[in-house]
């Protein structure tokens, strides 16, 4: 059974909640405040006989006024002259004949007046004397294509036409509000659904999709630029460019293609299917393209629309005091980098908030790891992102931050995921993020960002002084021992396993065999896989810190030597595993390593190997030696098969996966 929505309810619900005081701004608070002071003051002296009640009715009568005044003069400043200039339909050729179009399918004779916000939104009003009227965001303007914005002002032109103005006040203000009346919720609902179905009436299912998709994406997306670009500079003024950054953004960055929907309201956007929408038959693109009704703005609409997403972001009302509008790509470089660093505080705080300790970057890398990123609670979390995973989000700043102290800049002003460094390298951040939230070695991420040192000296150092000594495998202890105290970095620590091992890891049972198994990541996954795992590595510090770093592990760590391995492992495991541990060794030792590591697979087992790859004779700029494919195919000898090789190449990283069988 439908709720009946009471206009007397209604307005019950808007005296008693006090949600007049939104349309009022923090000086017009104020003002009301000193006047029931005053009025209050006014009844006193009433009462102890000092005024005549002439007097008195002139004091309340005066204070009153004052407070309509109030009301009625921000009300005006707020909704049209400042804040929602009106558009000359005459300027405008195109977007006339689309209101008027517009105007004809929703039932109207007449050319609605349209007013332009600041934000990408369309609303739909009637004069008293039945003059319709459109308030029309600039962002879809800009961005939206006519047939989705036709589309938009048709369902808003209708919800004029048939709504009254209780039924408008509970739909739009009360959108996020409802959780607390149920009845209200249901009650707007019902009235959207009915709009809905009404609107695609008259334009069809697939435009309405598109149009409704379009909103939200474009709601979503300008959001985000808003508060990711002009909400840190927003206490300048308001910025010139920020709607020639969001068309720069779109055109040239892809954003659309990244954006996420404006979460509100979530029966609309649950009523769109995202994942299976197509393009509607005749063309119209449901992901709006840049071929907006306008192809520019005018410097003075840029500037004050401009002012009130400045004031929006700040949350203060008022006219715009003090300040001066600015243009974002003129913001110097220290600024954009403080942005960085205030960003880098919050998520370290939440962090320390999530763990009851104090927090590091590497504590939200294994938080984005965990998958727990979505945990932290940050002003950043409930906002519309085109970053793909809460994990990207919260790393984005720490990386930032730590290549900016190492003299990286962005190379343009709208694109600051992307960083230029002293010597021309180029390194975008959010894919940084995403492989280091999958779990991808980062021990640049550890020594090179997050402490200023090179990664890879001290393995360097240390083999070079063990090779030099002939010791081809000695360094491995120094290094991991020296780790122990903080003395130096494990380069391919990535507290988890391998990413191309997670991808290709699947359930099994029997025994099996991590070669080289460092601090254990690998090797707790393998065991997590259901096997009876055995790990070794050459190091006994290694192995004590896996122990101490997994207490309570099934794992049996051992210390052993690939090249002189125990006899009773020959052809005993079921899946053996070899991730970058031969190409830790000398050339030379490769074929010996190689041989070994393939003498574990029992018949009917399988043997994984992921590893750095080079072509035949090609530099190894050594520690480590990568693999060539003669040296990958060697795998395959005493007895093992060749199954899947997989030749794996991102920029100039090449790494390889490969797997081999021994026939039962």
């Amino acid at each position: 059974m439908a709720v009946r929505l009471s206009r007397w309810r209604v307005l019950w619900i808007l005296l008693t909640r006090n949600f007049l005081s939104c349309f009022l701004p923090e000086w017009g608070k104020i003002l009301i405040g000193v006047v029931a002071i005053l009025g209050f003051g006014a009844g006193l002296l009433l009462a102890s006989g000092a005024f005549r009640s002439f007097e008195a009715v002139l004091i309340v009568a005066a204070a009153f006024g004052a407070c309509g005044f109030a009301f009625v003069a921000d009300r005006w400043r707020r909704r049209f002259p400042w804040r929602c200039p009106v558009l000359s339909l005459d300027d405008q050729p195109r977007l006339r004949e689309l209101v008027a179009d517009a105007a004809r399918l929703a039932g109207f004779d007449t050319v609605p007046r349209v007013h332009v916000s600041a934000w990408a939104e369309v609303r739909g009003g009637r004069a008293k004397r039945g003059r319709p009227s459109l308030l029309v965001g600039l962002p879809l303007l800009l961005a939206a294509d006519e047939a989705e914005l036709r589309t938009l002002m048709v369902r808003e032109l209708l919800a004029a036409r048939r709504w009254r103005w209780h039924e408008h006040w509970a739909v739009h203000l009360f959108m996020a509000h409802h959780p607390d009346w149920p009845w209200l919720g249901e009650a707007s609902a019902s009235l959207r659904k009915a709009l809905w179905a009404e609107t695609r009436s008259l334009v069809g299912s697939e435009r309405f999709t598109a149009g409704v998709r379009a909103e939200l994406l474009l709601a979503g997306a300008f959001g985000w630029h808003v508060n990711r670009y002009a909400g840190p500079f927003s206490r300048r003024g308001g910025a010139l460019d920020v709607y020639e950054s969001f068309l720069w953004k779109i055109q040239r960055d892809g954003l659309l293609t990244r954006a996420k929907p404006e979460p509100s309201p979530p029966d609309m956007v649950e009523a769109i299917d995202w994942d299976t929408a197509q393009p509607v038959a005749d063309g119209v693109a449901l992901v709006p393209v840049p071929s907006g009704v306008m192809s520019k703005v005018h410097p003075k609409l840029a500037a004050r629309l401009g002012k009130v997403i400045s004031h929006k972001v700040l949350d203060r009302g008022g006219f715009a005091l003090g300040g001066r509008p600015y243009r974002m790509e003129d913001i110097p470089a220290e600024e954009w980098a403080q942005v960085g660093e205030y960003q880098r505080e919050r998520v370290i705080e939440a962090a320390t908030k999530l763990l009851d300790r104090q927090a590091t970057d590497l504590d939200v890398v294994e938080l984005a790891v965990a998958g727990r990123a979505g945990e932290l609670e940050w002003w950043h979390k409930d906002q519309p992102c085109p970053h793909p995973t809460p994990g990207v989000c919260a790393l984005l700043p720490l990386f930032d931050v730590a290549l900016r102290r190492k003299g990286y800049v962005h190379e343009h002003t709208f694109a600051q995921r992307e960083l230029v460094g002293p010597l021309g390298d180029r390194i975008n951040l959010v894919e940084l993020a995403a492989k280091a939230g999958r779990g991808e070695p980062y021990g640049i991420l550890l020594g090179g960002l997050m402490t200023g040192r090179d990664p890879d000296a001290d393995a360097i150092r240390l083999a070079a002084e063990s090779l030099a000594e002939g010791d081809a495998t000695g360094w491995f202890e120094r290094l991991y021992a020296e780790s122990a105290s903080g003395d130096a970095i494990v380069p391919w620590d990535s507290r988890s396993p391998h990413y191309l091992l997670m991808e290709w890891a699947r359930a099994g049972e029997g025994r099996a065999l991590v070669v080289g198994a460092g601090l254990g990541d690998d090797a707790e996954h393998v065991a997590g896989l259901g096997y009876e795992t055995v790990a070794f590595d050459v190091s006994e510090s290694a192995v004590r810190l896996a122990q101490e770093r997994f207490p309570a592990s099934e794992v049996r760590y051992q210390v052993a030597d690939l090249l002189e391995p125990p006899a009773e492992w020959r052809q005993a495991f079921d899946l053996v595993v070899e991730i970058m541990t031969v190409q830790a060794l000398p050339e030379p030792l490769h074929p010996r390593a190689i041989a070994a590591v393939a003498d574990f697979v029992r018949p009917g087992g399988t043997l994984l190997v992921i590893a750095s790859g080079r072509e035949e004779g090609g530099p190894a700029f050594a520690p480590p030696w990568p693999l060539t494919p003669s040296e990958i195919a060697a795998f395959a000898a005493g007895g093992l098969e060749t199954g899947e090789v997989e030749d794996l190449r991102d920029g100039e990283r090449h790494r390889w996966r490969a797997t081999f069988h021994r026939p039962a």
